[in-house]
């Protein structure tokens, strides 16, 4: 099983270092398949035009089976990530809206994405999605900041 998740992780790699979806970098910080990390250019039609947000993408022993777990390391004010931890709230990672074969450069474009467009019914903190709702100028501001903070 080991010698298939390698297999499959390195040909995604080098698919991604050859072709980089959406400006997006991609690369291994250590030896350790399990461990990837990215940087997301903020989309220009996005409140993070500017910015550049760093993820760490943790892949489980049975991937592609199982879905990956992300996270910002960069801080980022978005609705659909935790404050505290930077853990990524996406209905389609969730381990029962996986697509077993999914792929990483799916993961990437669909966080390109959420930087467009969040994900209302997928909120990771009430406090953001309130202020989302009903202060959405604090939510602009917050989020621009984060952008500003993150080049």
């Amino acid at each position: 099983m080991e010698k298939q998740f390698a297999s499959r992780v390195q040909k995604e790699l080098a698919a991604l270092r050859k072709s980089p979806p959406l400006g997006i970098q991609v690369s291994l910080p250590s030896d350790d398949l399990h461990v990837w990390e990215a940087v997301i250019p903020g989309p220009d039609d996005s409140l993070y035009k500017g910015g550049k947000f760093k993820i760490q993408i943790l892949l489980p022993e049975n991937y592609p089976l199982a879905p990956p777990i992300v996270r910002f390391v960069t801080p980022i004010y978005h609705l659909n990530v935790s404050q505290s931890s930077g853990q990524v709230c996406l209905r389609f990672l969730a381990e029962d809206e996986w697509v077993a074969g999914g792929t990483i450069e799916q993961v990437l474009n669909a966080l390109f994405s959420l930087l467009i467009r969040p994900e209302e019914d997928n909120a990771f903190d009430h406090d953001v999605l309130n202020n989302y709702h009903h202060y959405k100028g604090q939510y602009d501001r917050k989020a621009r900041e984060c952008a500003a903070k993150a080049t």
